[in-house]
């Protein structure tokens, strides 16, 4: 996915707002395989590692992390607001890998594609 180009006037969003704990970090693996898997990513950054990814939690919530630490393929994340257009785009995405026959072949997410709808609710 290209990066949205537009202002970022909202990326003061923080995780307190999506109500992402402390006890949330054991989902982020998860997270980042249903964005990889979803092919929610940019182009590769100097390394081999994608410059961008986004994912969409169980409970609706769309995140965008952005590399901080190629070497160690680090990535700093954020909610996305519900007025984000960009939001719209990952969706799309997201529901024409998840849906279409044989798009999503990841066996440990069983809640995929309850996330996606919840997405779609959120981001209405």
């Amino acid at each position: 996915m290209k990066p949205y180009v537009g202002p970022d006037v909202e990326r003061t969003y923080c995780d307190e707002h999506a109500k992402f704990a402390q006890a949330d970090i054991s989902s982020i693996p998860q997270l980042l395989r249903r964005g990889l898997h979803l092919g929610l990513q940019s182009e590769r950054a100097a390394g081999d590692v994608p410059a961008m990814l986004w994912t969409i939690d169980d409970t609706g919530w769309i995140y965008e992390l952005r590399i901080t630490n190629e070497a160690q393929a680090e990535y700093y994340g954020y909610p996305i607001l519900q007025n984000d257009a960009f939001a719209r785009q990952i969706l799309a995405r997201s529901r024409t890998v998840a849906f279409a026959p044989g798009g999503f072949t990841i066996t440990d997410d069983e809640n995929f594609r309850a996330a996606i709808e919840a997405a779609e609710a959120f981001y209405r």
